[in-house]
């Protein structure tokens, strides 16, 4: 699997058990908030679930500003990758 599909995976593995969110409705244009019902809290939860499983840093502030799946997609891959070339 490439890091892209795991990060996917498990972006939306945290919204379907933490926010109940539907899988077959799941996609990368589906938003936080408006289509998931995500709060700031479970959106800090996700952050840190993807610094613990990753070993990467992604700050509050930029988090709150993702608004879509794909966002946090394209925010964690940017990170790890980012990460492995340091």
């Amino acid at each position: 699997m490439s890091l892209r599909t795991d990060l996917y995976a498990d972006i939306t593995g945290f919204l379907q058990t933490q926010c109940d969110a539907d899988p077959d409705e799941l996609s990368a244009e589906s938003d936080l908030y408006s289509d998931i019902g995500i709060d700031s809290l479970d959106l800090v939860a996700m952050a840190q679930a993807l610094q613990n499983a990753y070993g990467i840093s992604m700050d509050d502030e930029r988090i709150g500003s993702l608004r879509t799946v794909g966002d946090v997609l394209d925010f964690a891959v940017s990170k790890v990758e980012t990460k492995a070339t340091a």
